[in-house]
């Protein structure tokens, strides 16, 4: 015989919405179910299992809650970095007197370029931003070969 307990619990919602309702089973298996258990200490046992239950939901949000807010933190972070990048290209675009606005690009290779300024940016080695720059122009408007 296996002692299975039910716990359901009902989220609050508003008139609008449906209530949801989550069943959670914990069980106990026969094996440490003994045949001549005391009242108590069958009620011991069910509390024990109650509260290692709790104790896993309470912990798993708090994990949970935590790495949101890592995440969160950490999302903002690459998005500056993104822009600052952004902003660099176009600043070295706008300075580079090599290049016109009639040059022919390829925005197919577009998203590559990005890719390739990227990796230089974060690469670490030497001048970050001009490698980065250079490793964009070069994906999306290669010079003709000269002869």
């Amino acid at each position: 015989m296996e002692l299975t307990l039910l716990f359901v619990d009902r989220e609050k919602k508003m008139a609008s919405e449906e209530s949801k309702t989550n069943v959670e089973v914990f069980s106990i298996p026969e094996e440490e179910l003994p045949d001549d258990m005391s009242r108590k200490e069958f009620a011991a046992r069910v509390m024990d299992a109650v509260h290692e239950g709790i104790l896993g939901k309470i912990m798993k949000s708090a994990v949970s809650r935590a790495m949101d807010v890592l995440l969160k933190k950490e999302i903002t972070k690459l998005a500056d970095e993104v822009l600052r990048f952004r902003k660099v290209l176009s600043e070295k675009m706008l300075a580079d007197k090599s290049r016109t606005f009639k040059d022919p690009v390829c925005l197919e290779k577009l998203p590559d370029g990005f890719e390739a300024g990227w990796k230089e940016c974060k690469s670490g080695w030497g001048d970050r931003e001009e490698l980065a720059y250079q490793a964009f122009i070069e994906e999306i408007a290669p010079r003709p070969p000269t002869e």
